[in-house]
């Protein structure tokens, strides 16, 4: 029962993440939003770490974590970086769209994991990791996002905002917001194994990542803080009632790390097949909550992605 109601908590925040960073976008035309976004995730993640460190009973030494477990170091600050790009998705993609192409993160991280694997010698081939149900979930997940890729850019060819803005209206346009997010999600499992992993890897202390990390991100934060105040000429208060869904956001998103932590302690083989849906509620809350209007069209390549996800976390368990 309490694995099920961390499960269902998990799914709750991550589903409300999405649609307060949505609501966070507003009608997208503020300077600079993206760092804005960054600013806010910053100061959460600090809070966090610092709860870390205060509450910890061995000592910390920041450089020491940071060299020994380089890897995990490295990423924080691509994923500084990259996530703080990926919020653009926000502005240009419904909540609908923007967390089902997120969520193609399972066959993202299943690529990345395969390479990591064959590099580490950990296995012999590519047949021996791409099972059956792997193969067809990313293969489905591949097809829809290039099919919505088409009929997204299709549809925003006649939007007057897109008209000075061709590169939308290529490749997969819009959609390379999420699907870089996916891609850094995917890397974060393959960095988390080697580090975390005590068998094959370094067997880092779990709080130190979070610390690391955490430390890293609020760092990138405070320079894109000074750098808006600079450009702007006017201090960016993330406390504002126009900033709150953003807050909001990064406190649902973290709560909802801590919960599937503790979801995953308990069950992993059930964890992951079931909060690999919650898009589906992002879809649903999007429609009622924020009256999202997407073609059937693309609710059917959306749907194909949270299918496409299922197989591939169900052949990896």
């Amino acid at each position: 029962m309490i694995w099920l109601l961390l499960v269902v908590g998990a799914i709750l925040m991550w589903s409300a993440t999405s649609l307060f960073y949505k609501a966070g976008a507003h009608d997208g035309k503020e300077e600079h939003i993206c760092l804005k976004y960054s600013v806010c995730v910053g100061l959460v993640f600090f809070v966090i770490a610092v709860i870390y460190l205060i509450t910890r009973d061995e000592p910390f030494s920041i450089f020491e974590s940071a060299v020994r477990y380089w890897p995990m170091t490295v990423f924080g600050i691509i994923y500084a970086i990259i996530n703080t790009i990926s919020y653009k998705g926000y502005v240009y993609n419904e909540a609908t769209v923007e967390s089902p192409v997120e969520g193609i993160s399972g066959g993202a991280s299943t690529i990345l994991l395969i390479i990591a694997y064959l590099a580490l010698g950990r296995a012999q081939s590519v047949a021996q990791l791409l099972t059956p149900l792997r193969s067809a979930g990313i293969i489905v997940i591949l097809i829809c996002v290039i099919l919505l890729s088409v009929i997204r850019n299709r549809e925003n060819r006649n939007k007057p905002r897109n008209q000075k803005q061709k590169w939308m209206l290529r490749g997969l346009g819009t959609l390379i917001f999420p699907v870089i997010f996916a891609v850094i999600d995917g890397l974060e499992t393959v960095v988390t194994g080697v580090c975390l992993d005590t068998t094959f890897g370094y067997a880092m202390p779990e709080g130190d990542s979070i610390i690391i990390v955490g430390m890293e991100y609020a760092a990138f934060a405070l320079g894109f803080w000074i750098y808006i105040r600079i450009k702007e000429k006017k201090i960016y208060n993330p406390f504002t009632r126009r900033s709150a869904p953003r807050i909001l956001g990064a406190i649902a998103d973290n709560v909802g790390i801590v919960l599937y932590a503790y979801a995953m302690a308990i069950n992993s083989v059930s964890t992951d097949p079931l909060l690999a849906v919650y898009p589906v509620f992002v879809m649903i809350g999007g429609r009622i909550f924020m009256k999202e209007k997407v073609s059937k069209a693309q609710y059917i390549f959306l749907l194909g992605i949270i299918a496409g996800s299922i197989l591939v976390v169900m052949g990896t368990v």
